[in-house]
């Protein structure tokens, strides 16, 4: 059978097992994720039954089902991070705990190579939703699609093979009984299976002796990803209940005719990961037409300041451009959905701005949905809170630790990328790389950063020019492509210094964004402050902050002045809701901060910049709330 060609002009991410973490502050909170929050996480879903569902079903029984039909997925997802974990630093007792696990998986699965728990044991009438029962909440591809993933990151991770063939088993059959007529016509109710089954194409197409030895249908599993995205909005005889998912579950429309981001912020931000994966596994200009007008419509208009999405709380959706409430839900799970597509829109624009986009994530949200102590978590991150939010120990649906463990697995293959004799520094987190002819050593300097390249034959380099850097210049000449400073450098070693000086500043957002006109938050360079202490009413955490800019403390905290002569001190936002449930807020009012929705000069797309104070002249007419 004809298998749909690859091209393999986009860029690579690094090798997770390339690279190693040495910054100050990601490299403790990675090895806190490994030693505290892992172990905490296996231990909370086995004793919740978990695993003891697939022991159920192999043991022939019926009912009994322990937690949400989704536990399966979300134990797929445990394995992809802690797989990514064990492949930068080898743990004997964590990968022996992982082929429990998985015995206990395989041991679920059915001749025919289907699996899912919660139908087996519950609803077996019920497959797809039919018969009574519910797509939207049983979530059969979403659980296929994170065992099929599991599968092919414990592979790679240690080599062994027992989940990757289950996880072909149930790949297999989904391609033989969805698709055009006759086959069934099905779409993912809460999407991730086709970015699942586009790494497992190209696993096999690395690997083509290991497809044959577990029986792969080569070819299928990309086709049927491409099925599941423009299959979309076909609801003629569709095989599942409900047959309308609508904007819900981004099902209004064929994938590639889709224009703007909708619906249920994590089903949606996993399903353009797989727009744009496919967009590039199959050189496709209609699908990558969408990713990149979608990616547009987020990074401009709908992504708030913490780097998360998903503003209300309501089918946990995403609102209309620029409406952004501080108050707003904003899941973890839906960051780390956005964090997977920008990777991927990243492979397919190479453009600097989607780092600047995704870097907020990675540096405010991720360590925020995890407290100090690595053992509570948070669902939602607002920017404003009224006091009563704590974090949870455990949750009946406890679905953003794992995707926490993935987003932090994967976080090492963000930072650099690769294509022949180029190299891309992507992240300014101090690493170590060892890539493909070339070895990268990032480390602090004197006014920002230094990067060493080893290599034996000469290179390009390409160095993020970031957003937020002040005064940014290269010791060495350079020439600027998409954001990005490109260096040609020799055979040997060559040291580039990079200047990158970054301060505390004041933030406004675009004037469209209602909630904060007349307010403004501060950054020093992508980290977020936020105001977290007990006061007597919520109006005293509002004051009007005078026109002094911010200062830095030696403590990491930041102190701004009020308009009345007092100091107010700030704290990373990353580090907030760990002291109990305090009163927090990022967004606060500006004294001479002004608001005029009709001009629009300047912001050229920019969703957020930085706030400078008006001269007195430039106020004549102008409206402050």
């Amino acid at each position: 059978m004809e298998i749909i060609s690859k091209q393999d002009s986009h860029l690579k991410p690094a090798d997770i097992r390339s690279v190693r973490i040495t910054d100050p502050f990601f490299a403790p909170f990675i090895e806190k994720i490994r030693s505290v929050t892992v172990p905490d996480v296996l231990a909370k879903f086995l004793a919740d039954g978990a695993i003891e569902n697939y022991r159920r079903v192999a043991r022939g029984e019926r009912g009994g089902h322990a937690g949400p039909p989704w536990y399966h997925g979300l134990i797929g997802e445990v394995i992809r991070g802690v797989s990514d974990l064990l492949a930068v630093r080898y743990d004997p007792q964590l990968d022996a705990q992982l082929d429990e696990i998985i015995e206990a998986i395989t041991g679920a699965q059915g001749e025919d190579g289907w699996l899912h728990p919660y139908v087996t044991l519950e609803r077996p009438q019920q497959l797809w939703g039919l018969n009574g029962g519910n797509a939207r909440w049983q979530h059969e591809t979403y659980d296929a699609g994170c065992l099929i993933e599991a599968g092919v990151h414990q592979y790679r991770a240690t080599g062994k093979t027992t989940l990757l063939s289950c996880s072909v088993k149930c790949a297999n059959y989904l391609t033989e009984r969805i698709g055009p007529p006759p086959k069934w016509n099905i779409v993912c109710e809460h999407s991730l299976a086709e970015s699942a089954l586009i790494s497992l194409e190209a696993l096999f197409d690395e690997e083509p002796e290991l497809a044959a030895e577990l029986g792969a249908q080569r070819g299928e599993y990309l086709r049927l990803a491409k099925f599941f995205i423009d299959n979309k909005g076909n609801h003629k005889n569709r095989h599942q209940f409900p047959p309308f998912l609508r904007e819900y579950a981004q099902d209004h429309r064929p994938g590639r005719e889709q224009r703007e981001a909708v619906g249920h912020a994590v089903r949606a931000t996993l399903f353009y990961t797989g727009i744009a994966e496919a967009a590039a596994a199959c050189d496709d200009a209609g699908l990558e037409t969408a990713a990149r007008v979608i990616w547009k419509d987020i990074a401009g208009t709908k992504l708030h300041i913490n780097g998360s999405v998903g503003a209300f709380r309501d089918d946990e959706r995403f609102g209309q451009q620029y409406e952004l409430p501080n108050d707003a839900y904003l899941e973890t799970c839906a960051g780390v959905g956005l964090l997977f597509f920008a990777a991927a829109m990243f492979r397919l624009t190479e453009e600097a701005s989607v780092w600047d986009a995704a870097e907020s994530t990675i540096t405010n949200l991720l360590p925020a949905a995890v407290s100090e102590d690595g053992t509570h978590y948070t669902y939602e991150n607002p920017l404003e809170s009224r006091g009563g939010r704590e974090r949870w120990s455990w949750h009946s649906c406890p679905c953003c630790p794992p995707m926490l463990l993935k987003a932090v697995g994967a976080l090492p293959s963000h930072l650099f990328s690769v294509r022949g004799d180029e190299y891309w520094m992507n992240l300014y987190i101090d690493a170590e790389a060892e890539l493909e002819g070339a070895k990268l050593l990032l480390e602090p300097a004197e006014e920002g950063k230094r990067l060493t390249v080893t290599c034996g034959e000469p290179k390009t380099v390409h160095i993020r020019i970031p957003s937020w850097a002040k005064d940014f210049a290269l010791s060495l000449p350079y020439r600027t492509e998409k954001g990005y400073a490109v260096v040609d450098i020799p055979a040997g070693v060559t040291e580039i210094g990079i200047t990158c000086r970054y301060e505390p500043v004041k933030i406004e957002a675009h004037l469209l964004v209602g909630a904060d006109h007349g307010r403004i938050a501060v950054r020093c360079g992508p980290v977020l402050y936020c105001a977290e202490k007990a006061v007597e009413k919520w109006e005293d955490l509002d004051p009007v902050l005078s026109k002094d800019p911010p200062v830095r403390n030696a403590d990491g905290t930041v102190t701004v002045k009020t308009a009345d002569g007092d100091a107010l001190t700030l704290i990373e936002y990353r580090r907030w809701n760990n002291h109990g449930p305090l009163p927090m807020r990022v967004w606060f009012r500006q004294e001479g901060c002004v608001s005029d929705p009709c001009d629009l000069a300047g912001w050229d797309g920019l969703l957020y910049r930085e706030w400078k104070s008006p001269q007195p002249e430039e106020c004549i007419g102008i409206h402050q709330p």
